[in-house]
């Protein structure tokens, strides 16, 4: 009977390990094997029962916001909550942001890109506030959903319109933020108070996800 349930199969130990297993064979009364079998079963169940760890967005976000995260992803066939949330995110900042800042993002741009139409379709296509793309010979215009427009030409000269106008129709200059500008900005902004994100239900009117 024992044949059917036992295994009989030989292991190789360090020294060292040998006779820590004999100190704790003796420390609880076992032998030797008896002891090596309810340390391999202590440590089986350990390591059944341990909590796998928390992705990066189940570790930042509150439980309410997981839940939409994970039907954003399901929903969008997304691989994973990671994915789903950079999404949300980037659409989150998009609907924040005018005209003037996808200006902003092609006169960056333009210093590692001059490719007009690469420039268009990294920085004005795939955002979610443009309603509209013409390209000309030597330049690229937008429309945007608040009827505004822009435009930048092959040196990198910035247009905007807050009236919508056409690249041949009264256009204005426009004219980048210093770096040190927006550096400031930045420092001067208030710190994002998260617990106020996990308490205040009122919120949920200011994230569009």
């Amino acid at each position: 009977m024992e044949e059917e349930t036992t295994l009989r199969f030989s292991l190789r130990v360090p020294k060292e390990l040998h006779e820590r297993l004999a100190a704790s064979a003796n420390e609880h009364n076992n032998s030797l094997n008896a002891e090596m079998l309810r340390l391999l079963d202590v440590g089986l169940r350990r390591e059944k029962e341990k909590v796998p760890d928390k992705g990066l967005v189940e570790q930042l976000l509150p439980p309410g916001m997981v839940w939409r995260v994970e039907r954003f992803r399901s929903s969008n066939g997304l691989s994973s909550n990671e994915e789903a949330a950079k999404r949300l995110v980037k659409f989150a900042l998009e609907e924040r942001e005018s005209t003037k800042d996808i200006l902003e993002k092609l006169h960056a741009s333009f210093q590692k890109e001059r490719d007009l139409r690469l420039l268009a379709q990294n920085v004005i296509a795939s955002h979610s506030a443009t309603t509209n793309i013409k390209y000309g010979k030597d330049y690229v215009w937008f429309e945007t959903k608040s009827d505004e427009s822009g435009a930048i030409d092959k040196k990198g000269k910035l247009f905007f319109s807050e009236h919508g106008n056409e690249w041949d129709s009264s256009m204005d200059y426009y004219t980048p933020q210093p770096s040190e500008t927006i550096k400031k900005s930045v420092e001067n902004a208030k710190p994002y108070n998260w617990q106020t994100l996990k308490s205040d239900p009122d919120l949920d009117d200011e994230i569009p996800f």
